[in-house]
């Protein structure tokens, strides 16, 4: 079967999980194809480094975020596809008849965050099958009427090919801001870490993006146990910068599949987060993480309550993190969760899934 997979194709969560996915097309004997779109907001054109990761055959970069019908079936007919994935992609018009229309299978899935009760009639006409990668995502397309198939999202074989570096003096905490917007809590992190005065912790603040720079320079300059990092990197570069941390504090507004939850799991770090869904789908409390409490704060552009952190309650999680018998404990436990989050059940369920797509 010949897959077409419409994504960003440069360093970005969703382009990450669009190339885990070719991969198990791959090794479900299928070919795959990608169609890159440029993005937009402050990545819009993707990234300045060059990353070998992206060097793949088979990708066509298309005009414009919003791809036109034409340059759809366009794409199709090039690659003889048989089926299209698509991820948060609402040119719903476009994919109908562009690809739908001509005998192309499509495939779509939504972050909870966006998808709205307006967005249920045009998706069940552009697209033959919908799937879900959270138990919260799945809950909510059942609410509106829509019956997803669920894939269960697992830790990709490239993560666990890395080895952690750690340094037993220091325990860093790595805050993962990818391209820094609102989702993120950064002030209630920075907060939350001021509180807990032990001399050994760390807090390494990641972005993608040069966003609030001078806001957290200034913050670097009153605490020197933050060291603040907003540039991109390659992906060699970056997943062995995370893995090298001991915990990852990951507070989050909302969240649609939550990358680094996935990535700190296969790197046996303890995870802290708020008691929220999709969070707390993957850490458990005393498990594999130390979960907080958090309050609602506005609404998603979907309806969604937002949810800020309680930063009382993150600074518990962060001081009993610092305690080197529980840290030990928690990473066992994360290692345990991965064993259970085998990249083998998402292969199996996306076969399930084209077979859906296909009948």
């Amino acid at each position: 079967m010949n897959i077409g997979v419409v994504t960003k194709w440069f360093s970005s969560g969703q382009a990450t999980v669009a190339r885990y996915l070719r991969s198990a097309f791959e090794e479900l004997g299928h070919e795959s194809f990608i169609l890159a779109r440029p993005g937009k907001g402050p990545r819009a054109g993707g990234s300045d480094i060059h990353d070998p990761i992206w060097d793949q055959p088979g990708v066509t970069h298309a005009s414009q975020q919003e791809v036109p019908t034409d340059e759809y079936a366009r794409w199709a007919s090039d690659n003889a596809l048989d089926a299209a994935f698509f991820d948060n992609a609402y040119e719903f018009d476009e994919i109908r008849n562009g690809l739908r229309a001509n005998g192309v299978r499509t495939v779509g899935r939504f972050v909870w965050e966006h998808f709205s009760d307006d967005d249920v009639a045009p998706t069940q006409d552009a697209f033959d099958v919908v799937y879900s990668m959270t138990s919260a995502e799945h809950e909510r397309y059942l609410g509106m009427g829509i019956d997803p198939v669920r894939v269960n999202f697992g830790i990709h074989p490239e993560l666990l090919a890395i080895e952690p570096r750690r340094n037993p003096d220091t325990i860093t905490l790595v805050w993962p801001g990818s391209f820094m917007g609102r989702r993120k809590p950064i002030d209630e992190a920075i907060e939350a870490f001021g509180r807990v005065d032990d001399p050994r912790l760390r807090l390494l603040l990641r972005g993608q993006v040069k966003r609030k720079e001078g806001k957290l320079a200034k913050a670097a300059q009153r605490d020197p146990r933050i060291e603040v990092v907003l540039e991109d990197q390659p992906t060699a570069q970056h997943l062995q910068s995370f893995a090298n941390c001991d915990v990852c504090l990951t507070p989050s507004r909302w969240e649609g599949l939550g990358l680094p939850l996935y990535e700190a799991t296969a790197f046996g770090m303890p995870i802290l987060t708020n008691d929220d869904p999709p969070m707390n789908e993957i850490v458990s409390d005393g498990v594999n993480g130390i979960l907080f409490r958090s309050h609602p704060d506005g609404t998603t552009r979907s309806g969604l309550d937002a949810k800020s952190p309680d930063v009382d309650d993150m600074a518990r999680a962060i001081g009993a993190i610092c305690d080197d018998g529980r840290r030990a404990r928690l990473s066992q436990g994360a290692l345990e969760v991965r064993e259970r989050l085998t990249w083998s059940h998402t292969v199996e369920d996306l076969s399930r899934l084209l077979e859906a797509a296909t009948k």
